[in-house]
């Protein structure tokens, strides 16, 4: 009895055993290190953007970044989107149409915020847009990076791009501000590092 006793002992320690391996082999890597998971990433929104405070024309061109605001739907459920983004004439016209204008991303900066209250934080690295003069439109491509954010996208990274279609209300070149409407898509890898 105290032998079939022992041998259970001896079976339910190596089952727990090997069971504790599994999850740790599959939770981390070579080093110990916690593995990344990730998730792609899609959204469309709409929404309007104005001509930001003087200070965010960090090229000293005289125009100053457009802040936008948007809402729509995301991989994660709902989305509000905030953006930071400054652009500057191009130096040529190798992205856009013959008689379009365009400008070349500066600067560009991100928050999306999720219903439960999480955010997301990204930067873009390049970009241009395509502004026609004769329908006040344009067509915009940015590419960035996530760069962290709270709860689940603490330490969050992964590619980015957005693609979208902006109508102008006023104009730098005429009103002295633009404003206006915008709505477009996105999609990309959100890499979860934790």
């Amino acid at each position: 009895m105290k032998k079939l006793t022992l041998n259970k002992l001896f079976v339910l320690t190596a089952v727990f055993l090997s069971f504790y391996s599994i999850t740790l082999l599959t939770g981390c890597d070579s080093n110990s290190n916690a593995q990344q998971t990730e998730t792609q990433f899609t959204e469309s929104y709409s929404g309007s953007f104005v001509s930001a405070s003087i200070v965010t024309d960090t090229n000293d061109d005289g125009s100053p970044a457009n802040f936008g605001e948007f809402v729509g739907e995301s991989t994660f459920g709902a989305v509000t989107i905030q953006s930071l983004n400054e652009f500057e004439p191009a130096q040529d016209n190798s992205n856009c149409a013959d008689g379009q204008i365009e400008f070349t991303l500066v600067q560009g900066h991100f928050v999306k915020r999720f219903d439960n209250g999480e955010l997301i934080f990204g930067n873009w690295a390049t970009g241009f847009s395509c502004f026609d003069t004769a329908t006040m439109t344009s067509t915009t491509t940015q590419v960035g990076a996530f760069a962290g954010g709270t709860g689940q996208f603490e330490n969050a990274s992964g590619p980015i791009q957005i693609d979208y279609n902006s109508t102008f209300l006023a104009d730098n070149a005429v009103q002295g501000f633009s404003f206006g409407g915008s709505d477009g898509t996105g999609e990309g890898t959100v890499i979860f590092n934790n």
